[in-house]
């Protein structure tokens, strides 16, 4: 590139520099930027929109090289851990600050939509006609109690319409039992059984509107106050993982730099190297939670559909990125890698959400 020391109105932008030396250093400008001290050659007043695009660069990345950072991130997997590799560090986002947009993106949307997802995650937990009997049951004979008056019941035939699960669960409460169909878990099964009738006489199960069958009640003034517990802990669970996941996503990035380091031996590289990988990996997984959690507000799919979509997302997204750094040839390779980085990536994750639980119990029950 030739220098033109002598230009005085040099271009930066859509705007020409009237002044000849930097206004920071006074060094002599040989072009947009200062060679010495590196400041722009902005105009000394900039407008309003200027001042207010200058920090949002500065602070939040929003310029045009976020969007090509965002486009290879989607588009070419593994194309920037290889270009950082490469040297290449100009022509992308820096990994850390790119994850920490995301995280201001991702921690806005929370904070303005978290209450309606937090209240219908609990409310399908707590009222899922799957998940409620069990926990009915469970809390019902755990009260020494009642499970003594349950064994001293009389016994009624009924037919119930409720997970098949509960009969091997609940051998001695639930007996005789008689299979009329089976859903093999993608919904209610109806079987027959010799049930304790104080179970019908204090309406933990009822008669359903066709009066056919007997389903348990889910009316939660009917059993034990134990559920109001779990609704407690699980909304507790669930607040405190929205409200700090996309953070709790970025400090597992360490975490799956080490399974990348442990699984990818040859050729040897810097752990720098599998860091700025997991960076990568991470900020991928962070829009594709924005895009879920988008979906999930506007169009409101299945919750199961939305976790396939993830799941299988992630994975891919993990061998394509694995294969294009570590092992341009071999996909064998690259599906074993990132199936054993995965496991032991989720692994870390369960970990830490199950100190996320004790928490949300200690905060509760304390």
């Amino acid at each position: 590139m030739s220098k033109n020391p002598n230009n005085t109105e040099e271009m930066t932008g859509d705007s020409k520099i009237p002044y000849e030396n930097c206004l920071n250093c006074g060094e002599k400008l040989q072009g947009g930027y200062c060679h010495k001290c590196g400041q722009q050659a902005t105009k000394p007043v900039p407008s309003i929109a200027a001042f207010l695009l200058e920090y949002a660069s500065n602070a939040f990345i929003w310029d045009p090289l976020c969007l090509k950072t965002t486009w290879n991130l989607l588009c070419r997997p593994g194309r920037l851990t290889k270009d950082y590799i490469a040297g290449k560090f100009i022509s992308q986002e820096h990994p850390l600050k790119y994850n920490m947009f995301l995280l201001f993106v991702f921690i806005t949307l929370f904070l303005l939509f978290a209450d309606p997802v937090n209240n219908n995650m609990v409310d399908d937990y707590t009222k899922d006609e799957m998940v409620y009997p069990a926990l009915q049951m469970e809390f019902l004979l755990d009260d020494g109690y009642f499970a003594e008056k349950v064994a001293e019941s009389p016994r009624d035939t009924v037919i119930l319409q409720a997970p098949l699960s509960l009969a091997d669960k609940y051998p001695g409460t639930i007996d005789k039992v008689t299979v009329l169909d089976d859903t093999n878990g993608q919904g209610l099964d109806r079987w027959e059984a010799v049930v304790p009738r104080l179970l019908i006489e204090d309406e933990i199960i009822v008669l359903a509107e066709e009066e056919e069958h007997y389903i348990f009640n889910m009316n939660e003034d009917k059993v034990s106050d134990d559920i109001a517990m779990v609704a407690s802990v699980w909304g507790k669970l669930t607040s405190i993982t929205t409200d700090y996941f996309p953070m709790l996503m970025l400090l597992t990035a360490p975490l799956l730099a080490i399974a990348i380091a442990m699984f990818q031996r040859r050729p040897r590289h810097p752990f720098i190297h599998h860091f700025v990988f997991s960076l990568h990996y991470t900020a991928f997984l962070e829009l594709l939670m924005i895009a879920i959690y988008i979906l999930y507000l506007t169009v409101e799919p299945s919750m199961g559909l939305l976790l396939w979509i993830v799941r299988i997302g992630s994975v891919l997204y993990l061998v394509l990125s694995i294969r294009n750094v570590y092992e341009p040839n071999s996909w064998i390779k690259a599906i074993i890698k990132a199936i054993l980085t995965y496991l032991f990536y989720m692994f870390n994750c369960l970990f830490i959400l199950i100190i996320i639980l004790f928490i949300a119990c200690f905060i509760i029950i304390v």
